[in-house]
């Protein structure tokens, strides 16, 4: 089967990973051209990918002017992201962008009705939905393993240090740039939208970022399930993990997922004796980004949406729109209406 052409726009921070480890070496896709407005990067990454300098543009609109390609992949802060939308619809190219799918919900809402009148895939990299222990997670849900999924919770705290990238100063930096994984996974994981959000964002005394480095949020997910998430960016002591630690109450016991493990668990009433089984994980072929790329890929050459296509991941942007909303109002938030524009 022929590779797609795939041009990756930002090749630098986040981009640069993208370029050494998987748009370099996909299965699926021949990288044709890179783009990137600033020239250190572009240099570094030309080394990276052994593309010619005539293949290496600072613009996007240069590069569909001047290279044959089948797709886009945008790694570039969310702003970018709706005017590489148009770009490549406009000229027939498919597109992914790297999470969140926009900076706003009226520019999400604005790449997916030009990715339907174009009649091209949009696709968002929820890498975290590719690995093996949420797949399994996934599945003993599905299965009902521990019996009906009644409501949940996810800790996740890591001090992560973005200092000199845009994240520093960045508006509601952990909801909008890190749980935007984890509320997908929920939604991934529970087979259900969210649909209330209840939030709190904070920046701890102590936080090294600009902005609200901190979360705290109380949903709702459809048939009324509750869900609760707590979160710190700027969090000394003991980590999690980036999937974060999850506990999934369920009628007939609980679903752990601490770290890399997974285990389920069931008790009597008092918890007199309690029994932990460890659940092992199948490994994946193409965990991570490379799950995204050929989630993409196959979206392609179908014509059949992604699981992370844009009509769906609009779901989880806007729990995290609906997030921001409630913590500047102090009310819980519809999220269905927010994606509406109400």
């Amino acid at each position: 089967m022929n590779k797609l052409r795939l041009i990756q726009c930002g090749v630098g921070g986040f981009g640069a990973g993208w370029l050494a480890n998987h748009t370099t070496k996909s299965p699926d896709f021949e990288l044709v051209a890179i783009v990137d407005v600033k020239a250190e990067a572009l240099a570094k990454a030309r080394q990276t990918s052994n593309l010619a300098e005539d293949r290496c543009f600072s613009t996007l609109e240069e590069a569909v002017r001047r290279v044959q390609a089948d797709a886009v992949l945008t790694v570039t802060p969310p702003a970018v992201h709706v005017e590489h939308a148009r770009i490549a619809f406009e000229n027939g190219l498919h597109l992914m962008s790297e999470k969140p799918m926009a900076d706003s919900l009226v520019s999400a809402r604005d790449m997916v009705e030009m990715a339907r009148r174009a009649g091209r895939q949009l696709v968002v990299s929820q890498n975290y939905r590719y690995s093996k222990q949420i797949q399994k997670l996934r599945q003993l849900v599905e299965s009902r393993s521990a019996g009906e999924l009644g409501h949940g919770h996810v800790d996740f705290y890591i001090p992560a240090d973005f200092s000199g990238s845009f994240r520093e100063n960045m508006q509601y930096v952990l909801l909008v740039d890190m749980a935007i994984h984890h509320l997908d996974l929920i939604r991934f994981i529970s087979g259900r939208n969210i649909v209330k959000v209840f939030a709190q964002t904070f920046r701890p005394a102590w936080s090294w970022y600009g902005h609200h480095s901190g979360v705290k949020l109380l949903m709702e997910l459809d048939g009324g399930l509750p869900f609760s998430y707590s979160g710190d960016w700027s969090a000394y002591g003991r980590p999690t993990s980036w999937n974060g630690d999850w506990r999934l109450q369920c009628s007939q016991g609980a679903l752990h997922l601490t770290g890399t493990e997974i285990a389920q668990s069931t008790c009597e009433r008092w918890a007199k004796e309690v029994r932990t089984v460890k659940v092992e994980a199948d490994e994946i072929e193409h965990p991570g980004q490379a799950g995204t790329l050929r989630a993409f890929a196959n979206a392609i050459r179908t014509g059949r949406p992604a699981p992370t296509g844009g009509d769906d991941n609009i779901w989880s942007l806007g729990a995290v729109m609906a997030g921001i909303r409630s913590t500047q109002t102090g009310q819980p938030v519809d999220v269905c209406g927010l994606i509406r524009g109400e």
